[in-house]
């Protein structure tokens, strides 16, 4: 088929949006029995997952599960401890670029198990560089905040907390089995995260989600004006793993987020349109240093946890439990380490980089194209040239594209147009 034929078959199919591989077998060809190397990586940043919550919200397609006895919390700490220190014992020289720890929710951990992930944070960092932006950021919900916890996280140099709301109807939540949280407590828990030292405050929104509408995106809003958190991460509703099937048209999806768009811009948060992320300062991208450099520089990065996923810049590893249905008997284990690795050729790796760009809604051209090699050239030239020829996409610079308002409606399709498919 040609280029455009391709781009007609997808422009429509919810699948093709910011996920890569489609499905696990995708690349069963490319599976070794071997751990993921990085011999050549120095420059790298890590990932703790905590797959604890309070509440499993419907919404979520990562690995998660109810928060398990403070016993049980402590062990599963002290295994990513423990899988930490033997990685940085076979990588001395490492330069870290950032450091996430998101989840399910890692607040949701009792405080004295809470005090020993900071702690596992401070002997993680310790010894190794630290890139000159590096800035590491905790996801966690207001209901499992604490004063504690809030201080805790500055002293080990959390300065930046992603608190997720998804949205503020009640109805809107409960179809997705998850609690509202009056506005004055989240004001009040952000201001006492400003003056424990915390300068950047995210609020997570979606859309895409079973009865958003203009007037609870509208309601959304308002309450983030007068919340007014520092960033805003805007995520549209990923289907690919997850069983629902109530899934918004793309003409849908692209109203949307417009109206989100429109009225971020409004209240002085700045991104560009096709952007995921919103900052009131003009010079940030309104994500941590861990995301920033996979989305434009598709740095390589080391997970650590049930399911958390790895790549280097020889392919891409699942921790153990990656597509499990039950998590819960795996966290007894001593190690968490890689279940599945793929040794993938540079192409995939291109396909890898160019998916996790679109939450940026653009990506560099120099770096996709050394990813992909020669062998890929000629595909990534046709698919740039068919997409500025359509106005899909526009250069900025030399070296970076950037999805127009035009081709945001289909951004799915478009960058499968330059995966290895």
């Amino acid at each position: 088929m040609s280029i455009e034929e391709v781009f007609e078959t997808r422009k429509n199919e919810p699948r093709w949006n910011t996920s890569y591989p489609l499905s696990p077998t995708d690349w069963t060809a490319y599976r070794v029995p071997s751990a993921l190397q990085f011999a050549t990586d120095r420059e790298l940043s890590f990932y703790i997952h905590i797959p604890f919550c309070r509440q499993l919200c419907s919404f979520c397609e990562y690995t998660r599960m109810l928060c398990p006895d403070d016993g049980m919390q402590k062990h599963y700490i002290e295994v990513i401890a423990s899988d930490i220190k033997r990685f940085k014992s076979k990588h001395s020289t490492l330069l870290l670029k950032g450091f996430d720890i998101g989840g399910g929710t890692p607040t949701a951990l009792t405080e004295g198990n809470f005090d020993l992930l900071m702690a596992v944070y401070d002997e993680a960092v310790q010894g190794v560089s630290l890139a000159a932006n590096y800035e590491p950021s905790i996801e966690g919900t207001f209901s499992t905040l604490s004063e504690h916890k809030l201080e805790r996280m500055v002293e080990s140099g959390f300065l930046r907390l992603s608190l997720g709301i998804q949205s503020t109807d009640s109805s809107v939540l409960c179809a997705q089995h998850r609690e509202r949280i009056a506005e004055d407590n989240c004001l009040r828990w952000i201001e006492k995260a400003n003056a424990a030292g915390i300068n950047k405050v995210n609020l997570d929104l979606m859309y895409g989600l079973k009865g958003q509408n203009e007037a609870t995106i509208d309601h959304d809003l308002l309450t983030i004006k007068r919340l007014s958190p520092q960033q805003v991460t805007l995520y549209e509703l990923r289907t690919n793993m997850i069983s629902t099937k109530d899934i918004p048209s793309k003409g849908e999806l692209f109203a949307l987020y417009q109206r989100y768009f429109d009225g971020l811009t409004a209240l002085g948060y700045h991104a560009k349109f096709g952007q995921n992320t919103f900052s009131l300062c003009a010079s940030d991208l309104g994500v941590s240093s861990y995301l920033r450099t996979r989305m434009l520089n598709g740095t390589p990065y080391k997970g650590f946890g049930i399911s958390a996923q790895s790549m280097s810049s020889e392919g891409i590893a699942y921790n153990c439990g990656k597509n499990s249905a039950e998590i819960k008997r795996l966290l007894a284990r001593t190690t968490y380490e890689e279940d599945c690795t793929y040794l993938l050729p540079s192409h995939e790796l291109a396909s890898k980089y160019i998916a996790i760009s679109g939450y940026y809604g653009g990506f560099s051209l120099k770096k996709l194209r050394s990813l992909a090699g020669e062998t890929h050239a000629a595909r990534i030239e046709e698919a740039l040239n068919f997409c500025l020829d359509k106005q899909f996409l526009s250069m900025e610079g030399p070296h970076r594209v950037r999805i127009t308002q035009s081709g945001f409606l289909y951004y799915g399709a478009i960058l499968s147009l330059f995966h290895s498919l």
